[in-house]
């Protein structure tokens, strides 16, 4: 797995690597705009003070761990 450091960058749409796999990368004062994060696996990734706008988030994995909820 690569963590990424993508802190204070700026992101145009599709600029992000290909790898859905972004688990623990940091996005701190990130700024995201049109940005597809739609299927990533993101579990423990820092979008502390991050600015999300028009993302697409869905099916992401944001989820701390690898166990399931029921």
């Amino acid at each position: 797995m690569t963590v990424f450091d993508f802190s204070e960058q700026s992101f145009p749409p599709s600029v992000l690597p290909p790898d859905n796999n972004l688990n623990g990368s940091n996005f701190f004062k990130a700024t995201l705009e049109g940005t597809s994060l739609a299927g990533r696996l993101l579990r423990g990734t820092n979008f502390e003070e991050a600015s999300l706008i028009g993302v697409n988030a869905t099916g992401a994995n944001f989820r701390p761990n690898a166990r399931r909820w029921r």
